[in-house]
């Protein structure tokens, strides 16, 4: 009964896209031949995927402003059957949506297992949820990945996103209201890309559409560990209130989980989502690239 009332919420979001920003409309393609090239699939619960049914098409041929209404609409978008972007054609891309994040690595972080990991993102166990950004003080609006390999189904690795602006209206007032008194200090040394500490309340609006929104990092226990400190919260009340957010986090209701396939670029809300991704259950190798956008 739920997965049914799942796909028809999803479909009819997927049909309200369709009505403010029309696939086959001025907005949604560069050309009248394209208007039969995409076909486009909600997925659950929340998100949209777009196949290209076109051989040799590449990601530039879409419409920027059409990519943005997608995003803000559907929070994900996965856009399958483009050609394999280089860097540099994946970074042209990117730079259409906004400013590129620079690391000390440069603006492209290659996300595989690594033998000699100091950092658990490059492992195959669990990340916790997060959002991008945080210990540099630069919040992307856009996460760009690009999955040059792909683990076989059933070996896991897939990454979750959870729809904060859904979890919040999920909530109770009463539990909503203890939230708006909680911030937070996180800290992690800096051993990888990132590093140091930051205070965040737990709740702030997205700085685009004005939606409330959940600013919330699980602590880490793995290599490079990530710490929090949590006041507005007594002592003895914080193992349960921990225990709470993992649950609603990974709440089926508000969190999709991706399974990942050669070639898949995703287009992810970094404002309205936290992410994270599911351990490996067996070796398997994977590739991502990502691009944060400002």
């Amino acid at each position: 009964m739920k997965s049914a009332l799942l796909r028809s919420q999803a479909r009819q979001s997927l049909g309200n896209c369709h009505e403010r920003h029309p696939i086959s409309g001025e907005i949604g393609y560069k050309t009248l031949k394209q208007r039969d090239r995409l076909m486009p699939q909600p997925l659950l619960p929340f998100g949209v995927e777009i196949t290209n049914l076109t051989p040799g098409l590449a990601l530039d041929s879409l419409s920027i402003p059409q990519l943005r209404a997608w995003v803000a609409e559907h929070r994900v978008v996965v856009l399958r059957g483009f050609d394999e972007p280089s860097d540099e054609q994946m970074l042209t891309f990117c730079r259409q949506l906004g400013s590129v994040l620079e690391w000390e690595f440069g603006a492209v972080n290659e996300l595989q297992v690594k033998e000699d990991a100091r950092n658990y993102l490059y492992t195959s166990r669990e990340v916790p949820f997060h959002w991008d950004g945080a210990f540099v003080g630069k919040i992307p609006h856009y996460i760009f990945f690009h999955c040059r390999i792909a683990p076989s189904p059933g070996c896991g690795g897939e990454t979750t996103f959870c729809d904060t602006v859904r979890l919040l209206q999920r909530i109770s007032p009463d539990e909503r209201r203890r939230w708006e008194g909680i911030r937070i200090t996180y800290s992690t040394d800096k051993v990888a890309h990132y590093g140091g500490s930051f205070v965040s309340p737990m709740l702030a609006t997205h700085p685009v559409s004005g939606e409330s929104v959940l600013r919330f990092a699980e602590p880490v226990a793995d290599l490079n560990p990530v710490r929090l400190e949590i006041d507005g919260l007594p002592a003895p009340e914080q193992p349960l209130f921990l225990a709470r957010m993992h649950e609603l986090l990974n709440d089926p209701e508000g969190c999709y989980a991706h399974s990942w396939r050669e070639g898949d670029v995703v287009l992810a809300d970094n404002h309205a989502l936290l992410h994270g991704r599911h351990a490996f259950t067996q070796p398997a190798a994977r590739h991502l690239r990502r691009v944060n956008i400002l």
